[in-house]
């Protein structure tokens, strides 16, 4: 190769591998995209990623496929998205928990949380609910909290599991008001709620799948986090509750779900993907059925604000569990 042709070779080498992702970003997408979902099919997750397959496919031209990884508490998905190629043909749809938890909980975490991925969009924030039996005679927060005071070791609460969002509630309860709870673990929120029924269980941080069984009288809801919802509109929040109970500082997890990226996948791709994922969100049919399962319609889906929560809650939950030592092998 003469001299000349391989010098102009070597200064054009760097601009093409500048130019490379600009015209990657241009052809997104020409192929399938998959769309990660952490948890067995059936559950929230899985209904937010299938409201959102259509849409953007529709939107942006070419089939999305939900792939499932179930295991380990969100980790093995995550793990799986982080090492994918970052291209925007892998997304992934994590909860709070995966990102913000996860990675103070376990002390070997094959991720890291703020490095391995693009924040694309926030969908929604879930309700929780702090939810007791109509003949236990709480009827606030203040109650449930005055009851652990006078009876030290007898209010008991439900959790999903050491490190679900239920226990740090609980245990971060018991700190704030300076009382003794026994944290009862299940295997899931629907057996919890079962023995809140039927008066075997004090006190469930639940989330909107107990809404149903308020309605129908067999439960009692006393305080809803982050917001009131419309369907108990006569249910404080957690802040109004404990504030009146004398733990103003009090706040138990908030739980959202969002869209990422690999980290390293092209701003151009993460744009695309962001404003087809807005355009879902302004759907009536999506914010319909979001609202109905007890979740809130993110108010910003942007990426930059996603970004800021994911950090922010990050930094959050790592103070909150090193405080209350919760961890898991």
């Amino acid at each position: 190769m003469p001299f000349a042709k391989s010098l102009l070779l070597c200064l054009l080498s760097p601009v093409f591998v500048a130019l490379a992702p600009i015209a990657a970003a241009q052809g997104y997408p020409n192929k399938p995209i998959t769309l990660v979902v952490p948890f067995a099919p059936g559950g929230f997750v899985h209904t937010v990623a299938l409201m959102y397959q259509e849409s953007l496919a529709n939107i942006l031209g070419q089939p999305v496929v939900v792939l499932n990884k179930p295991g380990a508490n969100g980790n093995i998905a995550a793990e799986f998205v982080a090492k994918s190629p970052p291209d925007g043909y892998t997304l992934f749809l994590p909860t709070a928990s995966i990102l913000t938890i996860n990675p103070h909980l376990y002390k070997n975490v094959p991720f890291d949380a703020l490095k391995d991925f693009a924040p694309v969009g926030l969908i929604a924030n879930t309700s929780n609910m702090f939810l007791v039996s109509p003949r236990s005679g709480i009827k606030s927060l203040k109650d449930l909290v005055d009851k652990a005071r006078a009876n030290p070791g007898t209010v008991s609460y439900g959790s999903s599991g050491t490190g679900s969002i239920q226990n740090i509630a609980g245990e971060s309860l018991q700190q704030q008001a300076g009382v003794k709870l026994i944290h009862v673990p299940y295997k899931g929120v629907a057996p919890a709620l079962l023995d809140v029924i039927g008066d075997r269980l004090t006190v469930m941080f639940s989330d909107a799948s107990g809404i149903p069984h308020v309605k129908d009288g067999k439960l009692v809801a006393i305080a809803v986090s982050p917001k009131r919802i419309d369907e108990l509109p006569g249910v404080p929040t957690v802040v109004e509750a404990a504030a009146a109970a004398g733990i103003p500082a009090y706040a138990p997890p908030a739980i959202w779900y969002g869209i990422v990226a690999p980290s390293g996948t092209p701003k151009d791709i993460v744009a695309k993907v962001n404003a087809a994922m807005a355009q879902t969100l302004k759907k009536a049919d999506v914010r319909e059925k979001l609202l109905a399962a007890g979740a809130t319609p993110a108010d910003d889906p942007g990426s930059e604000s996603f970004g800021n929560v994911v950090q922010s809650d990050y930094a959050r939950y790592g103070a909150m569990l090193k405080t209350l030592n919760i961890t898991v092998e």
